[in-house]
């Protein structure tokens, strides 16, 4: 895995220090992100989406070379963990009713 790709390398968005930068985007994104969360909060927005991508992108590439190193998960393994999830998921749905 490459170093710009390790897991954790990035800190959360609020624990790092800010450094104002110039993105430029379609003008009706911006309208819409603005009405979406007000005045004042443009910046915070963009820097979560940021480091949702950020982590999205590290993540894909930890499951390239995962897959590399171990071939790719069977049909039979994946059914095993949608299995295991579907059980998790009910499970929290019911935790209330018993």
């Amino acid at each position: 895995m490459s170093e710009a790709a390790m897991p954790g390398e990035h800190e959360e968005p609020s624990s790092d220090r800010v450094r104002k930068v110039s993105v430029s985007m379609p003008e009706s994104l911006a309208r819409d992100i603005r009405e979406r969360v007000g005045p004042g909060a443009f910046s915070r927005y963009v820097t979560e989406a940021a480091h949702h991508k950020l982590k999205q992108d590290q993540l894909t590439e930890l499951l390239a070379d995962m897959e590399a190193a171990n071939g790719p998960v069977s049909d039979d393994e994946l059914a095993a963990v949608e299995a295991v999830w579907l059980e998790a998921e009910e499970s929290w749905r019911n935790r209330g009713s018993s």
